[in-house]
């Protein structure tokens, strides 16, 4: 029973509890942190593969062959570009060493017309008149239409011919050989080619240049 003039007091009153903002703040920074080891991880998953990526393409591979064996296969090469000159002078030898034999048996000692004498970097006219900085592949193709249009004509390099002074020229010879250098020119003038393209000439290898060529 309560006492008159003095207040009545109930039961005290609790504090609000603090455990569920400290909850609230832990699953928070748990979610934070979750959130960076994931970041992470995924970082360091593509670092790895970029990596592994860059060493196959330098490294070679190493391939287990067997039982304590171990075999190393090299990474593919990749072929340089083929030049197209180092191509055409192959095709230029090619065609010299094949009619050689026919050169040494039908034409050595010989006089021959002589219808084309180039070499890379010469400056001339073609027979159609038109200039010409001749290159290997120009030489080729002249050398083929000549071919074409003289059957029998063959290729030659001077170098493996004493009777030139010069060294590197690729010379076409008409496709008849004469005892004389007068039936040579003879040949040229049936056939319309100019004096400067076409004259008589002895290839041999049994002499030097001196008395073989003959103009006309």
């Amino acid at each position: 029973m309560g006492y008159p003039g003095y207040p009545q007091y109930g039961p005290p009153q609790q504090p609000p509890s603090r455990w569920p903002w400290i909850l609230g703040i832990l699953v928070v920074v748990a979610a934070l942190m979750v959130g960076v080891i994931a970041a992470g991880i995924i970082i360091i998953g593509r670092e790895r593969n970029s990596r592994a990526n860059d060493a196959s393409a330098t490294v070679a591979t190493t391939v287990v062959a067997g039982p304590g064996a171990t075999a190393v296969v090299p990474p593919a090469a990749t072929a340089p570009p083929a030049d197209p000159s180092t191509q055409t002078v192959g095709s230029l030898r090619g065609q010299a060493n094949a009619d050689l034999p026919v050169v040494s048996a039908t034409i050595a000692d010989r006089w021959v017309p002589q219808i084309s004498a180039k070499q890379p970097g010469l400056v001339a006219t073609d027979f159609d008149g038109r200039m010409v900085n001749w290159t290997n592949s120009e030489i080729l193709a002249q050398h083929q239409r000549l071919r074409q249009q003289f059957p029998g004509a063959r290729l030659v390099w001077s170098n493996d011919w004493t009777t030139f002074d010069l060294d590197g020229w690729w010379i076409t010879l008409g496709g008849a050989s004469y005892s004389d250098p007068a039936s040579a020119n003879a040949w040229c003038d049936a056939h319309a080619l100019s004096a400067d393209d076409c004259f008589a000439k002895l290839v041999s290898n049994n002499r030097g240049s001196a008395g073989t060529t003959q103009y006309r």
